[in-house]
């Protein structure tokens, strides 16, 4: 409408108001799914230092040139898994707080530190477990907390602000990101001195991830291929259009069944944006699956206002699930779109140069050839990671069968010949390295590659051949390194 409506000063009011608005109850829902610990996360491996030295430009803007600004780091600077955009959102938060306690005046620290918890430190706290952490503190100069307030400084909608200063939920939010995270917050005030609120983040041993940023840079289309699958009639109508305006070719579906006939008609389809939640008996997420099946290069960006227990895991998004959460605009739409195609094709050129490259390194190991192909035993109990895995290993040329716990896997063990056993360490039951040691008394020849987010792997399964260790999140080049390494 903003589009068609320039240079109309009364239109364009209305609708920058009306966007506003749309704008902050996104965001009080966003702050509301924080604080209950139901937003899906995206983490990555972050550098937690390096992050936040990055964000002192945009933390003196929000808090003004009268207060004085210090970042502390610490060096050698630990990792930490968790998500940007929610740490960058609780990094603001607290610099705003702490700003407003000081009333326009005194000084901000923000401070990363590494910290190892011991048995006595983490039995003070009720979920708090020992070990590393990399501790973020953003300490304020201000008028402090009083016992009172300590109280209740972490529950929804208590505020000590005007009426009309605030939600009074920032700090619920950031309370409930990072017990998500699988972190831990503490106070430490004093009145008149000021307040230090500090976040530990449990440390991962992972190499940081390089953050791409997509929000910047001109808005750009495209001439792919999109099916959209959303059963409410003005939104598919209005993407549509969008979607159209940007050069993209439109395909439509009314639910997950309409789109999968559009799927199966053979037509070339570059990317499926489908709605998580649609009537019907089949679901978004079998309809993406069925969608890479039969289309392997397909790409799929799932979108929603509400994600808990349909495309995450553990409350955090799958590896390799891309969403776009709902409401999102003309911009954010672009500029995912862009993102996910874009991924799309490089995934698509590591996967054809995985198994040329690897075969040229061992022959007769990985190659695309019969010869070289594989029989592999996948037990992992999260149904799209075993789903996703499989397809890899395919475009590897490898055979696959796949199992969700030690049981299902025992008795495919025992009616045919496997090459390598690739499973998870956390099976229900029997944990994966048990079950590896009974799998190697059935077939002696076999294989082992433990595929974990955990490095904590065992070494060994009891007949002195070392097991693969496969991290999560890994790749088609990751998995094929990984097979290499245990056929050698």
């Amino acid at each position: 409408m903003a589009k068609h409506a320039a240079g109309n000063e009364k239109i364009e009011r209305r609708l920058a108001s009306a966007e506003d608005a749309v704008r902050r109850g996104a965001k009080l829902a966003g702050q509301l799914l924080a604080f209950s610990r139901r937003q899906a996360l995206e983490p990555k491996v972050l550098n937690v230092s390096r992050f936040v030295l990055g964000m002192e430009d945009m933390v003196r803007r929000a808090i003004g040139e009268a207060i004085d600004i210090e970042t502390v780091v610490s060096e050698p600077p630990w990792n930490a898994l968790i998500d940007p955009t929610q740490i960058e959102n609780a990094v603001l938060n607290l610099a705003i707080n702490g700003r407003d306690a000081m009333h326009g005046h005194g000084k901000l620290t923000i401070t990363v530190d590494n910290v190892t918890l011991d048995e006595a430190h983490a039995r003070r706290q009720s979920d708090l477990l020992p070990g590393d952490y990399v501790r973020l503190a953003v300490t304020d100069t201000g008028t402090g907390m009083t016992a009172a307030v300590m109280a209740q400084v972490f529950e929804p909608f208590f505020s000590t602000k005007a009426v009309g200063s605030g939600t009074g939920l920032g700090l619920s939010m950031v309370y409930g990101f990072v017990k998500q995270s699988g972190g831990h917050v503490e106070i430490k005030t004093r009145l008149g001195h000021g307040t230090t609120m500090e976040l530990y983040l449990p440390r991962t041993e992972q190499t940081e991830d390089v953050i791409v940023a997509s929000d910047v840079g001109p808005v750009e289309g495209g001439t792919e291929t999109i099916l959209v699958a959303e059963d409410d009639e003005g939104v598919r109508a209005t993407v549509v259009e969008l979607l159209g305006e940007l050069g993209y070719r439109v395909l439509k579906a009314k639910d997950a069944a309409g789109a999968l006939t559009v799927i199966e008609s053979g037509i070339a389809i570059d990317l499926l944006f489908t709605d998580v939640v649609m009537p019907g008996r089949l679901r978004s997420l079998e309809l993406a699956r069925i969608a890479r099946q039969r289309l392997p290069n397909i790409a799929v960006l799932f979108t929603s206002g509400y994600t808990q227990n349909v495309i995450t895991y553990g409350d955090r998004l799958e590896v390799g699930v891309e969403l776009l959460p709902k409401p999102y605009t003309r911009e954010a739409l672009a500029r995912r779109l862009r993102y996910v195609l874009n991924t799309r094709a490089l995934r698509a050129e590591a996967i054809s140069a995985a198994p040329a490259s690897l075969a040229a390194a061992e022959p007769g190991v990985a190659g695309s050839d019969k010869a070289s192909a594989l029989a592999i035993l996948l037990v992992e109990q999260n149904e799209r990671i075993r789903s996703s895995t499989t397809e890899l290993l395919q475009h590897l040329g490898h055979t696959v069968v796949g199992a969700a716990s030690a049981e299902e896997a025992m008795t495919m063990l025992q009616g045919e010949r496997i090459d390598v056993l690739m499973t998870d360490l956390g099976l229900p039951g029997v944990s994966g390295d048990v079950f590896a040691a009974e799998a190697k008394a059935v077939q002696s020849g076999l294989r082992i590659v433990f595929a974990t987010a955990s490095a904590l792997a065992p070494a060994g399964v009891g007949d002195g051949i070392t097991p693969v260790l496969l991290l999560k999140p890994y790749d088609a080049a990751g998995l094929a390194a990984a097979l290499a390494a245990a056929m050698a």
